[in-house]
């Protein structure tokens, strides 16, 4: 399949798509709601950015950046997603959004992109290798819920 597609920056409305791509892509279940919340923020924020890939009025792939501005490095922008819809993976999508958030970055100051995929992840990691992305180090991601939240 070869499609043809745009990429521009996320407006709310993109919100269900974006929903849509996490849960089949990604396998994220997570409030359609507080997704949407979420992604007005970004939209409202000038440190991060989301930008979708969209043919046929329909969202295809999305990808979104933040600064990544610690103390002992230089500024770069983390990928905290990119997601491809199934239906139209292996078409350039992943590879276009990915292009857009360098020139970004770039734009912005950046002195590069830096991102974490789940070991499990392998089809994505040698994805990200084919586009110039090299493995610095392998870590344990943490996390600690605090019970006032439940959910």
């Amino acid at each position: 399949m070869n499609i043809n597609f745009i990429v521009r920056k996320a407006v709310i409305s993109d919100a269900e798509d974006i929903y849509y791509i996490n849960k089949t892509s990604l396998g994220y279940e997570y409030d359609f709601e507080k997704q949407k919340r979420k992604i007005e923020a970004v939209l409202n924020d000038e440190t991060q950015v989301i930008f979708v890939a969209e043919t046929e009025n329909k969202v295809v792939g999305y990808i979104h950046l933040v600064n990544y501005d610690v103390i002992y490095a230089d500024n770069f922008k983390n990928c905290l997603g990119l997601a491809v819809d199934n239906d139209y993976k292996r078409n350039g999508i992943g590879s276009a959004l990915l292009k857009q958030a360098e020139i970004w970055a770039k734009e912005n100051g950046a002195v590069g992109i830096r991102l974490c995929s789940g070991a499990e992840r392998v089809n994505a990691h040698k994805f990200y290798e084919s586009q110039g992305y090299e493995v610095t180090k392998l870590q344990k991601n943490l996390k600690k819920i605090f019970k006032s939240f439940g959910g």
